[in-house]
């Protein structure tokens, strides 16, 4: 049957379906699947059946083809840049870290609590003046002076904020 019409059925499938190569790839893979058929099975419209089948098979691999990547969508998901840092990079924010730190330790004790309290654990002014027992401005002056004094020693550009009032809550 499939060879008496072969041609005719890959026109109706190609009209169907849009395609001449991929019409006669479906009723290749048909018919790879109809040969396991037994002699048994009655079929009463074997052209019919014999198209219906290949229908549903072309319906199947254009749904396989839509849920399948392709090279582009595949490249594109490879190429991921690595945000992780490199060695060098460790070992400036390693180096970073260790002089702040060694500036840090050059501050009087509460203008070091009232600094990294502040910077560190973003606590409010007020937080931080009732736990070191002094005022609002003398918090205020603390932290603006060990800013100062981190940027001056580590050769940044002091910030000098318009008002204390941005991280009061």
């Amino acid at each position: 049957m499939l060879a008496t019409d072969y041609d005719g059925l890959v026109r109706r499938l190609a009209r169907r379906f849009g395609c001449s190569d991929f019409a006669s790839e479906t009723l290749h893979e048909t018919f790879v699947r109809l040969d396991g058929l037994t002699d048994k099975t009655v079929i009463q419209s074997p052209k019919d059946y014999l198209f219906r089948a290949a229908v549903n098979v072309g319906r199947n691999r254009r749904r396989a083809e839509r849920l399948r990547a392709s090279a582009g969508e595949i490249d594109a998901l490879l190429d991921v840049p690595d945000e992780a840092p490199i060695p060098e990079q460790i070992v400036d924010a390693r180096s970073e870290v260790a002089a702040l730190l060694r500036v840090l330790a050059e501050l009087s004790p509460r203008m070091r609590r009232a600094f990294e309290a502040a910077l560190f654990d973003s606590r409010p002014y007020a937080e931080i003046a009732t736990e070191l027992g002094v005022s609002l401005r003398t918090v205020e002056r603390d932290i603006q002076h060990a800013m100062e004094h981190c940027a001056r020693t580590l050769g940044e550009v002091p910030v000098r904020r318009a008002s204390g009032s941005q991280l009061r809550k």
